[in-house]
Formats: C-alpha cells, structure tokens, sequence
C-alpha cells in the first residue's frame, strides 16, 4: 500500500519510519525543509504539497502540531482536499479540538472521502519503538480499514467512538500527564528543599499512592529514569508548547460544556510560564527546571 504521511517532525519522523520498516511505500510532505530531509532519510520519497501526497497514495495519515495546522493542510490551497480521490481514507494522528476533526471530516465526505481521528500517546520513545497508544475516532468499518496501518505505529489501538471521540479521549488523557507532571515536579522539589534524596522518594512513592505513570516513565528528575526527557537534557519527548495547547483545548472543552475545571488550567498557566522562560521546546517534564526554589532574599 502506497502511505502518504504529511507531518514529518518530532514524533511524525519515527513513525514513518517505522512504516518503511514495515514495508509500506510511503510518500511525504512536511512544511520544514530539513524535517522532509529526515523523512527522505527514513525511506520515504517526497513531494510538493499536501495535494500531491494525496494524489500519489492510497491513504493519507497527517501528523501537525494544532487544530490550524490540521485545517490547512486538509481544506486550504493545495491541501489534501484537492488531490485525495473519491473513496479514499485519512487518518488524522493531530492532537487537536474534536470540532475540528468532526469539521474536515464533514468537508471530506462532501467528496466521499472517508477521515477517521487517531491521536496519539506515548511520545517520541514508543513512536521510535511502534508502541503507541492510538486513541480512534471513525466508523467502524473505517477504523478496521486503518488498523493495519495503525498497527504499524502503535501496541494499542482503541476505537472511543464517531469521529472526533480519539481527540476527546487524548485530550482527557493529557489533562491527567500535563497536572501530573507539575505535580510530580512540585513534590521533588519540595523533597530537594529539605534534603531528601530524589532517588529514595521516587522508590518510597513508586510503592504509596501517589506513583505516577509520568514518574515511572518520565521522571522530571535527571538521572532516574534512563529514557527520560529529563535524563536526555529535556530532548523533546512532547513539547511544553504542545502540552500548554492541549490543556488549553482540555479547557476550553470545560468550559463549553460548562463543567467547573480548577487544577487543569493552573497546570496550564505553570507551563506557559515556563514557555516563556524558553522551555517551549524542551520536553514539557523541563517544568521542573522551572520550579525552583526563589532566591533566600525574596520575602516569600
């Protein structure tokens, strides 16, 4: 099957990647010249626009970093909308706001193409290792028709419900990383404050109620977990940008819904702060880095 994979950054590299190492002919695009060089490298061969790697392949998988990036690239000049044949399947891997998806899919079907949303977790390790949680939204039969695909990028692969229902779950899913993460990092150091060792408290609560996935996986704290942004000077795993977003779109939902959300938007709020303290690209763990300690002369 011929792939088209438009979105070749952080996490869209490796999972090409791993699309080519499964024998799928795949075609690309991505905005940035170098991150398309990177997907050359992979294997894939490349084109011109998202038009073009629609027209040249079977399926369509987008990979972009906002609700934006995805309407443009689906709807705008030149975008997949004007070279995808009737009848074909898109997949949208895109963190972005159910709206949205649930819009370029009614846009798509106008032309009788199918679009299924599959956002995803689990960061650049497992999009390296083809060990993704994919989160799906989409008919059935469409979902089956994506699978082999998806199967190909990720471990675990869950159909939530009608389109725009995988964004819905991946939304609810970061709410939970995102405070966790500025939890976990007030807690240790809080810990370093009074002189516990960071390592003792990580296996104290390892066994207590507060254990943590993102404390299991990654850590904030260098040295303790191997594969851990933190232990790779905060590589991007997942953005402090993009975890900033995808809280905001948790709260925006909230509010449209009109259900009270208290801690999300001051997690929210704590990585935005620290974005502009130039940690926007770094691993959103990097919080860490952020909360330390005022200096002993402040009055607080």
């Amino acid at each position: 099957m011929n792939i088209g994979f438009i979105g070749t950054g952080t996490m869209g590299r490796p999972m090409l990647a791993n699309l080519v190492k499964k024998g799928f002919a795949v075609v690309a695009y991505d905005v940035v010249p170098d991150a398309l060089a990177g997907a050359v490298a992979a294997g894939a061969r490349a084109a011109a626009s998202p038009a073009e790697v629609a027209r040249q392949s079977e399926l369509v998988v987008t990979m972009l970093p906002s609700s934006s990036h995805v309407e443009a690239v689906y709807l705008g000049p030149a975008g997949v909308k004007e070279g995808v044949a009737a009848g074909r399947l898109c997949i949208d891997m895109s963190t972005i706001d159910p709206s949205v998806s649930r819009r370029v899919a009614a846009a798509l079907a106008q032309q009788r193409v199918r679009f299924v949303d599959a956002p995803v977790s689990g960061g650049v390790p497992r999009a390296t290792d083809g060990t993704l949680a994919i989160m799906v939204g989409g008919d059935a039969r469409d979902v089956e028709e994506a699978r082999p695909v998806l199967a190909a990028l990720g471990a675990n692969i869950i159909h939530v419900g009608a389109v725009g229902s995988g964004e819905v779950a991946k939304l609810c899913n970061n709410l939970i990383a995102g405070v966790a993460a500025v939890a976990v990092s007030e807690a240790f150091r809080i810990a370093e404050g009074f002189g516990v060792d960071a390592k003792v408290l990580t296996d104290v609560i390892s066994k207590s109620s507060g254990h943590t996935w993102v404390m299991e996986h990654m850590h904030p704290v260098p040295g303790l977990v191997a594969r851990s942004a933190s232990s790779q000077e905060y590589a991007p795993g997942f953005m402090t940008d993009l975890m900033a977003k995808d809280l905001g779109l948790a709260v925006n939902a909230a509010r449209e819904l009109r259900v009270p959300v208290v801690v999300s938007p001051a997690a929210q709020q704590v990585l935005r702060l620290a974005s502009s303290h130039g940690l926007g690209r770094k691993d959103f763990t990097a919080v860490y880095t952020f909360l330390k300690p005022s200096d002993e002369r402040s009055p607080v």
